[in-house]
């Protein structure tokens, strides 16, 4: 069965579908923002008109207009209308949150309508003819500024739900006469349709641009399937549409990069871009092969990557228990031939994690080692200093994060990604973490403060003395006391292991027991199992 990655934590581009129903995709999100900018600057100049108008031809309506109450509406409204055009201009809201707003400005501006409508007295006698505008604006929010479904049926619902409550307002204010209940009925019923069309057309409406966002093509690929989906990231199954090969299309998740300032989601495609450019460098067949990578449609980025046959190390620790060593020796040293040329051209990858290494079969070859996402890689300049992370922030997994790493270190070389291979040899051994603690913070901060326990106090599985000596040194506190790369690291492996190897033979008869050739499903290998808590932006130094 064939699979990749489940998403890994690193940026990626935005094609796919949102988790969440309070969510757009990016592209209709963006298109929704814009147009709800235009509309306030309509509304701003409509607004305007209209005083200008009552002025001249309904001074009654005008005076009523200055009283205090109408003033603050009116100001309020306007402000808002200016914080929208400043927010989407400068990119200080992201376009997720400008959505949010914009359904307390529908409501906004609805409450000011409806207490204009209700201020003068009704007839009670006279029949009720035409609508209230709240029932067109209704509509043409409705239409003109596409939003997720629940936020839709709140903005609709909520302004319909304004011209009862400001009608009440009024009569405590003004002591009006009360219309009979057939003539309220007949004033609410055009309006509360109004939001259930609105409601109606907006699904749909939105229902559609989710379908278009499925059906888009990258590059030459179609995307087919979502089969993986971390804190930023989504991985889906992809065909080349001339080739017919299979691929692994790499993205950011939608509502991940709409949550994002401007600034912040420029910086997520720079990283996305610079994972890109380290991984398609790198020649090393234990590096995941990069087939393409260019822009999408929204102006964002996507990468095609080799759909792997496999199952990344946590999900087999958790599936199947600890590694036996020779296992262990044996995926190490594949897993340093792709580091080794990583570092020989600069680049150290800082998350060298479980999760991040794949088994799988290649061709005639069986547990054959992938590293993958290189999300966090730092390119070496010439004041050791990273092009990517010059603020002071660490970023990375706290299970398997060095302590200089910790500590927001910047001049850092391949030895913090010895120490994460050392956390995950201790993992694959133990089927436990190096340090097991409750937060992501504590997690990190006893990778500085804390010393590792012996590996042969953490099993019962018997680990030969060289193996569990080089390990450990992995986890020196000091760099200087590691390996000092990782070809050193993986020769000494060799020799440690001496005649205990992992041989194809237990390879080939490990993949048969536990992942038949023979089309049969494996469900287990389906399932979501949660990465490691990942600490993003949080300054421990």
């Amino acid at each position: 069965m064939k699979r990749v990655m489940r998403a890994p934590a690193t940026p990626g581009s935005s094609l796919a579908t949102t988790s969440s129903r309070f969510e757009l995709p990016v592209a209709l999100m963006n298109k929704s923002v814009t147009r709800l900018c235009w509309v306030t600057l309509l509304f701003a100049v409509t607004t305007m008109a209209m005083f200008v108008a009552q002025y001249l031809f309904q001074p009654e309506v005008a005076k009523l207009q200055r009283e205090p109450q109408y003033l603050a509406i009116w100001a309020a409204v306007l402000a808002m209308n200016i914080a929208f055009a400043v927010a989407h201009r400068r990119g200080t809201i992201a376009p997720q949150y400008i959505m949010y707003l914009a359904t307390l400005y529908e409501i906004a501006v609805s409450f000011g309508v409806s207490m204009l409508e209700t201020a003068f007295p009704f007839d009670p006698l006279a029949p009720v003819r035409g609508v209230s505008v709240i029932a067109l604006w209704i509509t043409m929010c409705g239409l003109l500024i596409p939003n997720s479904p629940r936020l839709t049926l709140l903005a609709s619902f909520g302004s319909a739900a304004t011209w009862p409550l400001a009608y009440l307002i009024n009569l405590r204010i003004y002591d009006n006469e009360p219309l009979p209940v057939n003539r309220l009925i007949m004033w609410l019923f055009p309006t509360i349709a109004s939001a259930g069309w609105a409601y109606f057309l907006n699904r749909r409406i939105y229902h559609m641009e989710m379908e278009m966002e499925r059906a888009k093509d990258l590059g030459s690929y179609e995307l087919e399937t979502m089969i993986g989906k971390g804190g930023m990231g989504e991985v889906w199954r992809a065909r080349h549409r001339l080739l017919a090969r299979e691929a692994a299309i790499k993205l950011i998740r939608t509502d991940v990069l709409a949550a994002q300032t401007g600034r912040a989601a420029a910086l997520v495609r720079r990283r996305f871009e610079a994972e890109a450019k380290a991984t398609a460098a790198l020649r090393s067949p234990h590096t995941v092969s990069l087939f393409d990578y260019g822009p999408a449609d929204d102006g964002s980025f996507y990468y095609a990557m080799e759909l792997l046959d496999g199952i990344d190390l946590e999900s087999l620790v958790k599936r199947f228990g600890p590694l036996p060593p020779e296992r262990v020796a044996h995926i190490l040293m594949q897993a340093c031939d792709s580091l080794e040329e990583a570092h020989r051209t600069g680049l150290i990858h800082r998350d060298v994690k479980p999760t991040n290494l794949f088994v799988c079969r290649v061709g005639m070859n069986y547990d054959f080692v992938k590293v993958l996402d290189f999300g966090l890689v730092k390119t070496a300049t010439a004041d050791g200093e990273s092009r990517m992370t010059k603020d002071g922030m660490t970023t990375g997994t706290p299970a398997y994060m060095a302590p200089e790493i910790a500590l927001g270190k910047e001049n850092v070389d391949g030895r913090v990604d010895i120490y994460g291979l050392g956390c995950v040899a201790y993992y694959l051994l133990t089927g436990q973490l190096v340090f097991d603690e409750p937060t992501a913070t504590a997690q990190a901060l006893a990778h500085v403060q804390k010393e590792p326990q012996a590996l042969s106090l953490r099993t019962e599985v018997p680990i030969p003395d060289p193996l569990e000596r080089i390990i450990m040194s992995c986890l020196a506190k000091d760099p200087s006391d590691r390996p000092r790369s990782a070809q050193s690291l993986a020769d000494e492996l060799e020799r440690a292991m001496g005649a205990r190897r992992w041989t194809r033979e237990n390879a080939v008869s490990w993949w048969q027991l536990h992942h038949p050739t023979d089309g049969t499903k494996d469900e287990a290998a389906t399932e979501e199992v949660p990465n490691q808590p990942s600490l993003s932006e949080v300054n421990l130094a």
